[in-house]
């Protein structure tokens, strides 16, 4: 289950492996180790993020020697660890490095992926891209911790609605958490912040019902989303950020991001569901939303290599990263993401 607690025995071990495509469990596990780091102003100058598409093993065995400076451990977030990671030898070397971990530091491996089906088993992306991973973790469990974290299904979304109010200090009615879970679908990045526009629009003052939803939570049209994809599929990047510009003019660059990553993903499990099966609605029932939808998706989806799309989902992945820590204007980005992505996709 996503974000489970950790056993007492576990508590202590210095490798986290957290994989999934539910990041806002992942952030909040994250936040947790922070935590434990103590004082703020001191976790600060403990904490280290890189990414394995921009930091190489080197930069990884460097940071996680550094000395820790008034704290007992230094924590080194890894996104992505796997990367650059193409050789027998590279995996040796990386393996190396997480078994001789220096004492002084704590490691977090975190593998955002997608849920996919390889020689007809269901299975992390990153499994299935690196086929000694998963033998790897489960050799090592007794000094590794492996979390994985897994997008709530549809049945499943109210409670996790519900637990996410509690955790912003509010409260939700039944029928409001239902109808959150019909707008967001399974987008965990908008639901959290709809999730918190709601808690501070009713103040704890009083339980959100389905009224505060229909009027501050409006999606943003799903024809929007699909003109641009369609112009980015056909590496027509003036009219993709044609339409991506009409969508900033009437939401905040956090909806319209999290609207673009949730196109995307359907786009990579419908090529994976057409692996399986061609039939639209046994497709809609995969992926858990309308037949019209599928029918636009599966087209979509057809106009994109695996590749394509795989490396469209990591840059936007790191393009989130990018914003949240200050060095690029989140609009900016984005255009400039379909700018580089869009010629690509035309070839």
């Amino acid at each position: 289950m996503p974000g489970n607690s950790l056993s007492p025995e576990k508590e202590d071990m210095r490798v986290h492996v957290f994989i999934g495509d539910d990041l806002d469990a992942m952030t909040k596990a994250e936040s947790l180790l922070v935590k434990k780091l103590g004082n703020a102003e001191m976790a600060a100058f403990n904490i280290a993020r890189l990414n394995g598409n921009t930091d190489d093993l080197d930069e990884l065995v460097k940071n996680i020697s550094l000395f820790p400076f008034g704290s007992s451990r230094r924590l080194v977030i890894y996104g992505d660890p796997l990367a650059r990671i193409t050789s027998a030898k590279d995996v040796e070397r990386w393996q190396q490095i997480l078994e001789k971990l220096p004492p002084t530091a704590e490691l977090v491996l975190e593998f955002t992926t997608g849920w996919v089906r390889k020689n007809k088993n269901w299975m992390w992306g990153s499994y299935a891209d690196h086929a000694w991973l998963k033998k790897w973790i489960k050799d090592n469990e007794t000094w590794l911790v492996l979390q994985e974290f897994r997008i709530p299904s549809k049945q499943e979304m109210p409670a996790r609605i519900k637990a996410m109010v509690e955790e912003e200090g509010g409260s939700i009615e039944e029928r409001a958490a239902g109808e959150l879970a019909q707008v967001v679908g399974d987008d965990i990045l908008m639901l959290r912040q709809e999730v918190k526009k709601l808690c501070l629009s009713t103040n704890g003052e009083r339980s959100i019902r389905v009224e505060d939803v229909r009027v501050l939570c409006s999606n943003i049209p799903e024809e929007d989303v699909f003109s641009m994809v369609d112009a980015f599929a056909q590496g027509n990047a003036k009219q993709a950020l044609h339409h991506l510009k009409l969508m900033f003019a009437n939401q905040e660059y956090v909806y319209v991001f999290a609207m673009v990553v949730r196109q995307f993903r359907l786009l990579l499990m419908a090529k994976e569901a057409l692996q399986e099966t061609s039939n639209e609605p046994a497709i809609a029932g995969m992926l858990h939303v309308h037949p019209y939808v599928v029918k636009k998706i599966v087209q979509q989806s057809r106009r994109f290599s695996f590749e394509q799309l795989e490396d469209i989902y990591r840059a936007l992945y790191d393009l989130d990263g990018d914003v949240k820590r200050g060095l690029v204007q989140p609009d900016v980005g984005l255009e400039m993401l379909f700018f580089e992505k869009s010629n690509r996709a035309a070839h």
